[in-house]
């Protein structure tokens, strides 16, 4: 069951835009203010500032981890690609057919 949480913790956490958190926080602190004073809204609004600003460089982080991951694996396929090639171009050649690899075969 952690698994289907941890999967919608990260929905809610990485796929919902930082500011649409900040809409119903900010009718929670409009709330405060009208049911406990200032005092309760100031320190819901400081609360609700911390928690946006918490959500916003989580959810940039997690932007630049795919990018840098997408990047990487370009790389890799890239090295990939070039290594096959040469391979290719070595094996390819028939006058090179019987060469000595260094490995014995009795």
């Amino acid at each position: 069951m952690s698994g289907a949480l941890d999967a919608v913790a990260g929905i809610l956490g990485y796929g919902v835009p930082w500011w649409a958190w900040g809409l119903p926080g900010a009718l929670a602190v409009a709330v405060l203010l009208r049911l406990f004073g200032v005092r309760a809204a100031g320190i819901a609004a400081a609360v609700l500032a911390l928690v946006l600003v918490t959500r916003r460089a989580a959810q940039r982080g997690y932007q630049r981890a795919l990018k840098e991951g997408e990047r990487d694996v370009s790389e890799s396929l890239s090295a990939a690609r070039s290594a096959r090639d040469a391979a290719a171009r070595r094996d390819g050649d028939a006058r090179r057919l019987r060469d000595d690899d260094g490995f014995r075969r009795d």
